[in-house]
């Protein structure tokens, strides 16, 4: 069985580097505890593959599709905008000169959004919409984009009227797409939901991993990458996150 590590949710080319560094440190705690661990980082999640030693998910995804496939390890701890302990909120955003200020101006536009089974730029937005609407889509139109980065561009240009940014992003939007971000504003924040949390398969070594990335976070090598602390991952907030938008519209 081949392992494999994996960092999907942060991979902007800038952050690349920084990743990598922070996987070389938890790979080398890894091996030091006796674990089978990779010299990189792949591409992709490879949340279903047999050999997933490290990765990290979106809360959705593991609540609906992966919890069978993927053990929780540690969510981390952020302290920028945004974030509060072990949760964000995503931040939507509307261009600097459009005429919203409230979400409920927002009714019957358009809206971008990273993909179908994103938390952060769908479901949290179902659940702040949810108490305006009459049971019907709050949003004439949807714009999958396939990345959140990509909203954020998309909203600058003109292409869609808002989208939910998470946190972490939206950060690292003001770094990296500085001349966007410009563009933009934000005009709400949404309900606090649990961070992405650090994973690895069903079975896997869960407390190796958590003791080699504690040792990583110790060294500073997260900070990078917005990175703290981490905490212990709690299955239970997870699994919310589908019956707080249970009897929600969807979006579109």
């Amino acid at each position: 069985m081949t392992p494999l590590a994996t960092l999907p949710m942060y991979n902007w080319p800038e952050v690349c580097v920084a990743q990598q560094a922070f996987w070389a440190a938890v790979r080398d705690g890894l091996r030091a505890r006796g674990v089978d661990a990779p010299d990189v980082l792949s591409d992709g999640t490879g949340w279903r593959e047999p050999g997933l030693v490290f990765s990290q998910t979106c809360g959705w995804p593991w609540a609906t599709q992966y919890r069978n496939a993927l053990n929780l390890v540690a969510t981390p701890v952020s302290s920028i905008p945004g974030c509060d302990g072990d949760t964000y909120s995503s931040m939507v955003i509307v261009r600097a000169d459009a005429a919203a200020e409230t979400l409920a101006d927002l009714r019957g536009g358009s809206v971008a959004f990273n993909g179908v089974d994103s938390q952060s730029g769908v479901h949290t937005l179902r659940e702040a919409v949810g108490p305006l609407t009459d049971g019907t889509p709050f949003f004439g139109r949807g714009l999958e984009t396939g990345a959140h980065r990509n909203s954020v561009r998309a909203v600058a240009r003109g292409e869609a009227n808002c989208a939910a940014i998470d946190a972490v992003c939206w950060a690292m939007a003001g770094l990296y797409e500085p001349e966007a971000v410009g563009r933009l504003r934000v005009v709400h924040l949404t309900a606090a939901a649990p961070a992405l949390p650090f994973v690895t398969r069903r079975g896997g070594p869960a407390a190796e991993v958590r003791a080699a990335l504690e040792e990583a976070v110790a060294a500073g090598l997260g900070k990078s990458l917005f990175i703290d602390a981490l905490v212990d991952s709690d299955s239970i907030r997870y699994g919310a996150l589908v019956s707080r938008v249970k009897d929600v519209p969807p979006l579109f």
